[in-house]
């Protein structure tokens, strides 16, 4: 998700959610997956027959035939129900089989669309001087609500001084595969793409050049099983990195001490 930081503070959803919306990710192998919980993690349906000889599970095809209140002709992945596994459960059988390079919205028949973002969220990034990305899914959460219609040419815009990227403190099923994780340039790649998309176009821009109008500022820990971060190879680019203090959680993982986080993000709103 992105938190802007005008005068006042305020949580806003990004995209009218009076509707569904839907999102396919795009691997660098030409796959295609289409849904956010089957990008995010594994799933499983919400139910088992009682009798898997009488009542095997339907299939894709099976949907299709299926009369219910969905648009006839769309598409039977978005019609099936599904559960999602915690992240924490998954392992290495869980990668993807490449990474992910775009991530679009669809219509309920499967076509692109480019939906607008909520005009109080740009009206509320308009007024502030920091953008900052939140620690979360980057395909899912940050990602989605950058390539809307006016939210990357809103962060891009001279009132905005800090864009503020906290990476994450692990590489998860969306930043992998483990044989080819997703370095610190890349996760800001990965957001300068999507915002760059969503008002530039095609062609017209070049990633160097556009990095810093995305991110500023990068914060990150350093341990093991953090993302990679080439501090001089980012600073070169104009994106100044800030390392902070880290602690362990309960399972053992690495994760961002409180108070650390919040000055370092102090200081950097005061710069």
């Amino acid at each position: 998700m992105i938190c802007s930081i005008p005068d006042s503070v305020s949580v806003l959803p990004a995209i009218n959610s009076n509707f569904t919306h839907h999102i396919s990710a795009g691997l660098g192998n030409g796959a295609q997956i289409t849904g956010q919980v089957a990008i995010s993690h594994p799933s499983a349906p919400t139910s088992l027959p009682d009798d898997v000889l009488s009542a095997p599970s339907l299939s894709d095809s099976d949907h299709d035939r299926i009369e219910d209140a969905s648009l006839p002709g769309s598409l039977p992945v978005l019609r099936r129900q599904h559960i999602a596994f915690s992240k924490a459960d998954s392992d290495d059988n869980d990668d993807l089989p490449a990474r992910i390079e775009r991530v679009w919205y669809i219509n309920p028949y499967g076509h692109e669309i480019w939906p607008v973002a909520n005009p109080k969220v740009l009206a509320a990034i308009n007024a502030s001087r920091t953008v900052i990305y939140s620690i979360g899914s980057l395909y899912t959460s940050i990602v989605p609500s950058v390539i809307l219609r006016g939210v990357g040419a809103a962060i891009a815009a001279p009132g905005v001084r800090h864009r503020v990227l906290i990476l994450n403190s692990k590489i998860d099923r969306e930043t992998g595969p483990s044989g080819d994780k997703m370095t610190a340039r890349d996760f800001v790649a990965a957001i300068t793409r999507a915002g760059a998309e969503s008002w530039v176009p095609e062609g017209k821009w070049k990633e160097e050049g556009m990095l810093k109008r995305y991110v500023s500022h990068l914060v990150y820990l350093e341990g093991e099983g953090t993302p990679e971060v080439d501090v001089k190879g980012l600073e070169g680019l104009g994106i100044i990195c800030v390392k902070v203090q880290g602690r362990t959680g309960k399972k053992g993982e690495l994760r961002y001490e409180e108070g650390e986080l919040g000055a370092a993000l102090e200081r950097i709103i005061d710069s």
